[in-house]
């Protein structure tokens, strides 16, 4: 149920204080979402090897970090000017999509110019939604952090989800890995089907790959 009033919310979430730690689960502070921003309660996350690399200081060593970049959740509070996502079901993503500029008009949106790939660590605005012990800054992976019960990202970051048509569970991993195979078997290499192919690893890359056809 999307909330109306929002206020600091206090939650779980995995954490890395510093470069080569263990992760630990600990208790953390998410405020509420600003003007164009929404607060999602994670429903299930997926794991993938960047955030194993994270851990490590990659690509940037911006610490203590919140894990996770796939995943899936449901709409708890939205900011001011966000109107179209109110109680959805969606999945955050590290690519945005302003759909107003040339990449996102000829359907490369990945590149978008207005929301691309933010490795600050940080929210657009150079500021964190994200504190532990009293108000230290807490560093989102790729702005995500799905690793958290709840996280807070730009409303233009998200895709909506219809649970009526893939089980969540699933839908958790198709933010990154799964679509990393799939998009490179059917838009890149452009295999048709009937082609023998060799997939190496059967990871998420390696499913994605498989089911293309």
């Amino acid at each position: 149920m999307e909330s109306s009033n929002p206020k600091v919310i206090t939650c779980k979430a995995a954490i890395v204080w510093k470069e080569g730690e263990m992760i630990k689960i600990e208790e953390i502070q998410v405020d509420p979402p600003k003007s164009n921003e929404v607060r999602i309660k994670m429903l299930f996350a997926s794991l993938c090897h960047t955030d194993i690399l994270t851990t490590n200081g990659y690509p940037y060593p911006l610490f203590p970090r919140v894990l996770g970049h796939e995943g899936v959740g449901m709409i708890e509070s939205v900011g001011e000017n966000v109107t179209n996502l109110k109680g959805d079901i969606v999945m955050p993503l590290y690519l945005g999509e302003c759909k107003e500029c040339p990449n996102c008009k000829s359907g490369r949106s990945n590149l978008c110019h207005k929301y691309p790939l933010n490795l600050s660590g940080l929210m657009l605005d150079g500021t964190s939604r994200m504190s532990i012990h009293g108000g230290q800054v807490l560093y989102q992976i790729c702005s995500c952090a799905t690793w958290s019960e709840y996280t807070v990202i730009n409303g233009n970051y998200v895709i909506k989800v219809d649970p009526q048509k893939i089980p969540l569970q699933h839908a958790s991993f198709l933010c990154c890995g799964f679509t990393t195979g799939y998009g490179a078997t059917w838009r890149e290499v452009h295999v048709e089907k009937g082609s023998t192919v060799a997939v190496l690893g059967l990871s998420s890359i390696g499913l994605g790959v498989s089911t293309t056809y």
